[in-house]
């Protein structure tokens, strides 16, 4: 069949028209969904019978009812592209073209007044026209076959034929504006439609070739990033050190004055103030010097990733984004990471805070009582363990000489930062004009790196404006295009459709893996401690342990009677008692132990609130969501704020994580060997005021249990205690290129801009985590605005597989 002049005009979504007409523009400006031609500009098809049209396929899914005129009417006076120039030039394509005109009615009744009248006068065919691509297109209408999930294949491209996918049409939309994909009405009811946000985008916010630039010294626009969080400041350190040499001398004078001078005072009995000064305030206080190292700890491992980017081998650190974590997330074994990413001192100083948590146990043991015989009788006095004490001299010293070492290492180098990074808003800030989104493609469904994402931090100036100085991580002298292509290059081979040449799009465990909308995807991981199966375990251990602490302390009164000590009881000249350091250090050991288990829960509950904020399907403020930073606040600030904003689940865990610090102080003073008259026999007894207290937080700690029960809110597609497990889930996200993250001098305005509204809306504005639509026109799961002007909602999950 050849038609030779011969080319569809669209009418109808389910008649095509046949016309012959003259093209006056090209191919390439012709190719776009909507006409780009105005009434004004462009002659009908009936004027000029070579006008070149494209013909408008109708759907090849289900059946659906033939549109109405009211539907076509619509669709004549949608809105068009800006006319492009027309260029002279004949060919032969097929295209869309929706004609607009002042008085659609009238359009649609010519357009079926046309097809009538062409229907049986079609010209014969040409001869010496080539009517394969006609021929083509008629066999891809033919033989396309339709997909379960409701949205058909693209068709084979080739020649003359454009290959229009029927679900999509395209928003025209103004320069400097992300384009627009919209899922068409035809798509069954329980899909959610998703409409893009509507984003100004700046040409230059994401270039993707970076250069590090040194902007000028002292100035108010280019801070200095050398930014110190207050717990690592000099006054905080020295603060700190200052108790720890308070420490040293009280333990240097108690050895050696008890040398001396036959002990250090008099014993006068079970749960005096004598007993409650030697057997529980040294402990106290070295809870006090424990609680501030570790907020010491915090803030140090918060801003390592970013020093480590910030650092001359911040390139060269592949892990820095993806293997350092923001906070503590084990307290139980030393942190020795820093070690692998060329931080040998930081890797040092780690190792020390860890031995101090061996402090507190130890001070529960350093005073015991000792037989001096100064008189005939002899008399019971307070003494120092010479060993323990010794020991923890070292351990202190070994402190200070820890916080010298941090303290130079934080001021002779740079940290990188221009504030402390507390909170989500503080990272997002990074990733404006960023070019490292390449680096996490579909990431934010991984559950873990796939690769290693080198990126640095710092100034950097883009190559299309290289006087525009601005703060970023970014990859140096790296394409993000290019490295994308790559990327692509190294993906295992998929199978292909031979038909429409694409990747087949067949139900496989990797697309349910993989599909943001997926529960399994959506709420596949949360922490290990926070699992349904390990909170049944960790309930069930409470109640075991709680009980039988319950049963063997008050059966047969064993605690206030006293018990057989098993060891020998007397005490060496050195001070030491076998039986009261085994039932000093021990039960202090095990509180210590229930302590450190219960740091990451707190932690992690802290870090997880934003994303609990966010999962409401009516979004959060980002004063309750992206400005949360419960991670950098002391255990007893976070109670105090998180129950001011009424997150009394986030109030009560980190309460806890600070009750629970008594229970090594309790345990440790607990139990001393006394000679028992009416036995006649040495036996440990216990104070029983202490006891009554340690049973009643014990009971506290084991029901708190209760409040880790696990919610859907709290699941994640994968960890978040890296910066780059936070930056796959926005690094395509709209809301990186709102106003309020447009390059903030200081953290007090970019706290303003988001609690603010923004110029021309009326209400503050939402977040959410869900499925949105980025940058790029794909879906994403992550963080956006819940709802912008002008487009719909983000698909914000309810639910838990």
């Amino acid at each position: 069949m050849n038609l030779g002049d011969a080319h569809l005009r669209f009418v109808n979504t389910s008649r095509p028209q046949l016309l012959h007409s003259d093209s006056k523009r090209s191919v390439t400006a012709s190719d776009d969904y909507y006409s780009l031609s105005e009434p004004a500009s462009e002659p009908s098809s009936g004027d000029d019978p070579a006008a070149i049209v494209r013909y408008r396929t109708p759907p090849s899914q289900l059946h659906s009812p033939q549109p109405s005129r009211d539907l076509l009417r619509s669709e004549n006076t949608s809105p068009r592209r800006k006319e492009l120039p027309a260029i002279d030039t004949t060919s032969k394509t097929i295209r869309f073209v929706e004609k607009h005109s002042a008085n659609s009615d009238t359009a649609a009744a010519d357009n079926m007044k046309t097809w009538k009248s062409t229907k049986s006068d079609v010209s014969p065919p040409t001869p010496g026209v080539d009517d394969t691509p006609y021929i083509q297109f008629a066999i891809d209408q033919l033989t396309r076959d339709e997909e379960l999930t409701g949205r058909r294949r693209a068709g084979v491209s080739g020649g003359d034929v454009s290959p229009i996918d029927e679900d999509f049409e395209e928003v025209p939309v103004e320069p400097n504006y992300v384009q627009q994909i919209v899922p068409r009405a035809h798509h069954s009811r329980s899909q959610q439609i998703i409409e893009p946000p509507v984003s100004p985008l700046e040409p230059e916010q994401i270039d993707d070739n970076l250069v590090p630039a040194r902007p000028p010294e002292d100035s108010y626009r280019y801070p200095s990033l050398n930014y110190i969080p207050g717990p690592l400041r000099l006054p905080s350190l020295v603060g700190l050190m200052v108790c720890c040499l308070i420490m040293i001398a009280l333990l240097i004078v108690s050895s050696v004055w008890a040398a001396k001078h036959n002990g250090l005072w008099q014993y006068d009995g079970l749960g005096t103030n004598r007993y409650n000064l030697f057997e529980f305030v040294p402990q106290t206080l070295g809870a006090f010097i424990l609680l501030w190292l570790f907020a010491v700890q915090a803030a140090l491992q918060r801003i390592l990733p970013f020093t480590l980017l910030a650092s001359e081998r911040g390139a060269q650190h592949t892990g820095a984004l993806d293997d350092v974590s923001l906070f503590l997330t084990n307290y139980l074994t030393p942190n020795l990471s820093s070690f692998r990413h060329g931080e040998p001192i930081i890797g040092l100083c780690s190792l020390i805070f860890w031995l101090n948590v061996f402090t507190i146990p130890l001070l529960s043991c350093v005073f015991q009582t000792r037989l001096y015989m100064v008189t005939s009788e002899g008399v019971w006095m307070w003494t120092t363990v010479q060993p323990v004490a010794w020991v923890l001299i070292i351990l202190y010293w070994l402190l200070v000489v820890a916080l010298i070492l941090l303290a130079l290492r934080l001021v002779t180098r740079s940290t990188g930062l221009k504030w402390d990074p507390t909170s989500l808003a503080d990272i997002f800030v990074l990733l404006r004009r960023s070019n490292v989104a390449s680096n996490f493609h579909g990431s934010e469904v991984q559950a873990v790196p796939i690769r290693p994402r080198p990126a640095s931090l710092g100034y950097w100036r883009s190559s299309n404006r290289p006087s525009d100085i601005f703060y970023a991580i970014g990859e140096d002298h790296a394409s993000a295009l290019e490295r994308h292509r790559q990327e692509a290059q190294e993906q295992s081979p998929r199978a292909i459709d031979l038909e429409s040449q694409q990747p087949t799009k067949g139900v496989t465990i990797e697309s349910l893996q993989t599909d943001v909308h997926s529960p399994a995807v959506r709420y596949r991981w949360t922490p290990w401690f926070m699992r349904d199966t390990w909170w049944i375990l960790w309930l069930v251990i409470a109640f075991v342990l709680t009980t039988a602490l319950l049963v063997v302390s008050f059966l047969h009164q064993a605690v206030s009677y006293g018990f057989l000590p098993l060891l020998p009881a007397p005490t060496t000249a050195l001070g030491f008692s076998p039986a009261n350091f085994l039932y000093s250090f021990v039960p202090s050991l095990l509180g210590m132990l229930l302590f450190l288990v219960w740091q990451p829960i707190d932690m992690y509950y802290r870090a997880l609130e934003p994303f609990a904020r966010l999962a409401n399907p009516r979004g959060a403020t980002a004063e309750h969501s992206l400005l949360l930073s419960y991670t950098a606040y002391f255990p007893l600030e976070v109670s105090i704020r998180a129950a001011l904003a009424g997150h009394y689940r986030v109030a009560w865990i980190s309460f806890i994580g600070l009750l629970s610090s008594t229970l090594p102080v309790l345990s440790g003073g607990l139990f001393t060997a006394e000679f028992n008259v009416p036995a006649q026999g040495v036996r440990e007894v216990a104070s029983m005021p202490a006891y009554y207290a340690l049973v009643v937080f014990v009971l506290v700690y084991a029901l708190s249990f209760l409040a880790l029960w696990p919610e859907p809110t709290r699941y994640l597609p994968h960890d978040i205690r890296s910066v780059g497990d936070i930056i796959s889930f926005v690094y395509q996200s709209p809301m990186t290129s709102d106003g309020a993250f447009r390059e903030p001098r200081t953290k007090t305005d970019l706290v303003t801009r988001l609690v603010s509204v923004p110029r021309g809306e009326r209400d503050v504005p939402r977040y959410a985590f869900g499925v949105y639509v980025g940058r790029d026109g794909v879906e994403h799961l992550g963080i956006d605005r819940l709802q912008r002007p002008g487009s719909g909602e983000m698909v914000v999950s309810g639910g838990r597989l």
